[in-house]
């Protein structure tokens, strides 16, 4: 997710359907229909049986669809076919009822897939008798959800895959966001070859593909749909969130900034990987229910997707969640879900939907190695520094030369978030970052007269690029926590803003948790986030043909999609799972504390992914909450898998074995054979509160892995 002082998004969409090739009808047509339309809220209806990604068969003349382990679901086979129609003849039953018993209701979206039910749009009274319906399991409610690099490849380690010659080529990478601008130069690529069957965009109302819709893909966007209530909406990308992501994944090797802001070329993870636009935010600052979210999930399932990038996110309830639902299946289907962890940090317990999904890739968010902004001329006491300083876009922006004494805000926290009192007429303001977005505090200055803002960063690590809105017209920049640290610490101080370009800053301040980044345990009490990835200061396309610098754990994730791609080229039989087992089990410290509910099981090294001495399933272990006084251990079985060609000998060892302890030490396996490891805990032996660490597994060759674990000790 990108941070949450890009994105204030409140939109409620309403409207009519507008879902690229996917199945759609109205209950009913005329006023009453019309009125629900607009009136009413959105609702999921579950039927009973399940989706073809997890149908294991047991009806009579329907074999079980489920996919078998190194697989992936064919939409095409009779068996799929079939299972269909027997659930969407189901399906045509409850409309029926539907008709008769809540005549005013819309139906909007059906799913067979990931999902087996429809998706409803009812007014308070009709929606108390959805759920006695034929055949229904239960109905719940829409919710909404929000959309959430050049210096980075070195931190994850990307070099040793490219030099291997894997590159993402033949890939099918799904964006589910805010759109991909396809003539963007860093998403062109004149080799690329569109793939059979491609490029697919989506159907109007007549069942015919739009073809003026074409115009959204290219041979490298070989997938254009919407999934939006407004039957206006197009694939387009209007907000540039979606872009940003795409040239994360699969911006093309070699690129040069235009504007010579970077210094070094630029490339996507998988410069050669195909990117899908499946756009659910095809509108300037807005949210999109989860009914149309899982739409598009269901939909890159369909079109043969490998891997799919969700950086968006919604807050975590408990009971049934309807994405997280589609996530767990569309891995079963046989594509891999990387998801962004969310900005709700550093508090506990913040990781969002759908990013608590078991089987989803979750991502946290590190720190870059570099930043962008200018410098600024700050004399403190008497002693004048230069200081490297982020800036902001498109409003707070230095136009002209500002020279003036520094004043630093202190009611408030200084944070500068409510209304300022202090007469700021011919000053520069001093306030703190935190509590409320950029804008909010830029503007609370501006309307007491402030020549311009010096922000202060409240978290270790290099100051980062500001998304200021228009209407803050003084210049506004980020310094350090240690340089705003001395200027705090002050009495008296003045300071100077020269307009220019941006430029390149390149620091040792990588592989730290950013702040924002949200940490686990899910609301469930299982681990979460997986892995993490660069997510603070990140140089990607934007629409238009620019690049820009964004932070978030939105940023963070598709560099991990990336990944993913790049693994399923090497290995092409491995399942979702596994590609999650080898990014975890590989993956590394950062310079921050080493702690699973912050960034799982580490910075992912691609390098380290592409030939894992083994993987484990599962590659995370969850314990939940324990019971101070119980005496009885809870257990997890971990199957433990020789992915060399060689016999070797596994050893292994809890980090702290009064937290964990393993019934089995030591396996001998030989190349592809398979063991099992139980890791057990014990809720009396510890105080209340959380554990966690790391079950290393060390193999003969000197080659490690290591599996992330976490418990809640309670009453």
């Amino acid at each position: 997710m990108k941070g949450k002082w890009r994105f204030a998004l409140s939109m409620v969409l309403s409207g009519a359907l507008v879902l690229s090739g996917f199945s759609f009808a109205s209950a009913n047509s005329g006023e009453a229909s019309s009125k629900a339309a607009s009136e009413g809220s959105y609702y999921f209806v579950q039927l009973e049986d399940q989706p073809v990604a997890t149908y294991q068969g047991g009806l009579a003349g329907l074999k079980g669809t489920k996919v078998q382990d190194n697989q992936k679901l064919n939409v095409q086979s009779s068996d799929v076919k079939n299972y269909r129609a027997y659930l969407g003849k189901k399906r045509e039953s409850y409309k029926t009822w539907l008709k008769q018993k809540a005549k005013s209701t819309k139906v909007v979206a059906e799913y067979s897939l990931t999902l087996n039910g429809i998706a409803v749009k009812a007014d308070a009274d009709e929606a108390k008798v959805l759920g006695q319906g034929p055949g229904v399991k239960r109905v719940v409610k829409s919710k909404q959800y929000r959309p959430l690099m050049n210096r980075s490849h070195s931190i994850m380690n990307t070099m040793p895959a490219w030099k291997s010659g894997y590159d993402g080529a033949g890939m099918k990478v799904a964006v589910i966001d805010s759109g991909i601008d396809a003539d963007h130069p860093f998403l062109k690529d004149p080799s690329l070859k569109m793939p059979e069957g491609f490029p697919k965009v989506g159907t109007g109302p007549d069942g015919n593909p739009i073809q003026d819709w074409l115009k959204f893909t290219s041979n490298k966007v070989i997938v254009a749909k919407v999934f939006s209530p407004d039957p206006n909406a197009t694939p387009e990308a209007i907000d540039s969130h979606g872009t940003h992501v795409a040239g994360t994944i699969a911006g093309k090797a070699g690129y040069k900034d235009p504007s010579g802001v970077a210094t070094s070329e630029l490339s996507g993870v998988a410069p050669k990987a195909y990117l899908g636009n499946y756009n659910v935010f095809p509108c300037e600052d807005c949210s999109a229910e989860s009914i149309y979210i899982a739409a598009a999930i269901e939909q890159a399932v369909n079109d043969g997707m490998d891997v799919a990038n969700l950086s968006l996110g919604g807050t975590a309830t408990p009971g049934f969640d309807l994405l997280v639902e589609v996530v767990n299946a569309a891995s079963e289907a046989g594509m891999t879900m990387v998801i962004a962890a969310g900005n709700s940090g550093p508090a506990p317990m913040t990781v969002e939907s759908p990013g608590i999904a078991e089987k989803a890739i979750t991502v946290a968010a590190v720190t870059n190695g570099h930043f962008f902004g200018k410098s600024i001329k700050v004399t403190v006491n008497g002693e004048e520094r230069v200081i490297p300083v982020g800036s902001a876009d498109p409003g707070g922006k230095v136009t002209q030369r500002v020279e003036a004494p520094l004043y630093v805000v202190t009611e408030g926290s200084g944070l500068g978030c409510e209304p300022i009192t202090a007469d700021l007429t011919g000053k520069i303001a001093v306030l703190k970052r935190g509590s409320c977005t950029f804008t909010q505090k830029a503007t609370n200055a501006q309307a007491k007269g402030a020549a311009g803002v010096i922000l202060v960063n409240n978290t270790s690590g290099d100051p980062s690029l500001m998304s200021v809105e228009p209407s803050v017209t003084i210049p506004i920049v980020m310094v350090t926590d240690q340089d705003g640290a001395w200027i705090l610490n002050g009495t008296s101080g003045s300071a100077v803003m020269e307009p220019g370009p941006d430029r390149e800053f390149t620091t040792s301040n990588d592989s730290l948790i950013a702040s924002f980044s949200s940490r686990g345990p899910t609301i469930h009490y299982t681990l979460k986030p997986d892995v993490a990835g660069v997510g603070v200061n990140v140089y990607s396309s934007v629409v238009g043909g620019g690049l820009s610098s964004y932070n978030g754990t939105s940023m963070a994730a598709p560099h991990v999609a990336g990944a993913a791609a790049l693994l399923k080229q090497a290995h092409p039989d491995w399942t979702p799972q596994d590609i999650k087992s080898a990014l975890m089990g590989t993956a590394g410290d950062p310079k921050s504390a080493p702690l699973p509910l912050e960034v799982g099981a580490g910075i992912i090294n691609v390098g380290n992914a592409l030939n894992p001495v083994a993987l484990a399933n599962p590659a995370s272990l969850s314990f939940g909450k324990l019971d101070r006084g119980a005496k009885k251990a809870a257990a997890i079985k971990v199957v433990l898998k020789n992915t060399t060609k060689k016999t070797q000998y596994y050893r292994i060892a809890p980090d702290d074995s009064t937290k964990v302890r393993v019934r089995t030490s030591a396996l001998l396996l030989r190349p592809g054979a398979t063991g099992t490891i139980e890791v057990l805990v014990s809720g009396h032996s510890g105080a209340s509160g959380d554990y966690q660490g790391y079950v290393n597994i060390t193999a003969s060759n000197g080659n490690k892995i290591r599996v992330p674990y976490y418990y809640h000790v309670g009453n």
